[in-house]
């Protein structure tokens, strides 16, 4: 595999990380420091594109947000706000656990 920190990725392609970091942000409770993160986030996601490291890094960031929001938060949300949040665990999980092969 390639050196991740030189492999670039579309921002388009982590739609569905933005959607999911959307959902806590309109549905959590955070503190000012998580909200902070979430606005890192955003920022990072203008770009065109970015450094895969930076894609995992902001995938570890929505599973530590969608964590920080409580146990029962996916239970409590709407049905597409739910599938949203699932999809996007479901490509940081991918991005963080499951790295492609070259």
């Amino acid at each position: 595999m390639p050196d991740p920190y030189f492999v670039l990725v579309s921002t388009a392609e982590l739609a569905d990380l933005a959607s999911a970091l959307d959902v806590v942000d309109d549905h959590a409770e955070l503190n000012h420091r998580y909200r902070k993160l979430i606005a890192d986030s955003r920022q990072v996601l203008a770009a065109d594109e970015i450094r895969l490291t930076q894609a995992r890094g902001l995938a570890k960031r929505l599973m530590v947000l969608a964590k920080a929001a409580g146990p029962d938060f996916r239970d409590g949300l709407p049905e597409a706000a739910r599938a949203a949040l699932d999809a996007g665990l479901a490509q940081a999980d991918a991005l963080v656990f499951h790295p492609e092969p070259d």
